[in-house]
């Protein structure tokens, strides 16, 4: 098989598993195309996740197809690709305190971004850590209600911040 005929065959959503099998570890633009495949399996996918390639394992991050316990421990090379995983919130549906078992640094990388859902951001200001305060203090964009829920907590420099925030008015609409 040429290189056109396997791109041919890694772009065909159809392709059985069995036919993209032989051509894990040929190519990592191949593999790249296998990590996000509609019918690789979670067992080619748990393989491809220990790739030395990082597009690869990437890839893998965003397939709704990994395993759990494999997106667990690409979370925090990918926090946001784990996060914009289509199966995250499913993952949170399963299992409520998904959250408290990730790595603090997954959660801040999260909260700092700007596509982190609302209910996340809300959480963290209600129940986070200073760890998560400071990740919500530092956004760019930051509801009021949320500054004075900082300001007003036990989190001494978080609250700090936010309280400065506050009497600048850098904050965005609730």
């Amino acid at each position: 098989m040429d290189d056109e005929q396997i791109r041919s065959l890694l772009n065909d959503p159809a392709t059985a598993e069995e036919s993209l099998l032989p051509l894990i570890g040929r190519a990592p633009q191949w593999d790249r195309l296998i990590a996000i495949h509609p019918m690789a399996s979670g067992g080619v996918l748990t393989r491809l996740a220990a790739s030395a390639d990082r597009q690869t394992r990437r890839a893998v991050a965003m397939n709704p197809q990994t395993p759990k316990d494999v997106l667990l421990k690409l979370a925090p090379t990918f926090p946001g690709e784990f996060f914009t995983n289509p199966v995250f919130d499913l993952l949170l549906l399963e299992d409520p305190n998904l959250l408290d078992a990730l790595p603090i640094t997954v959660i801040k990388n999260i909260l700092r971004r700007d596509d982190c859902p609302g209910s996340l951001l809300r959480w963290a200001a209600a129940h986070g850590g200073r760890s998560h305060h400071l990740a919500l203090v530092d956004r760019e964009t930051i509801s009021r209600a949320m500054l004075e829920q900082i300001a007003a907590g036990p989190h001494g420099p978080a609250a700090e911040k936010a309280a400065n925030r506050l009497m600048r008015g850098e904050w965005s609409e609730d």
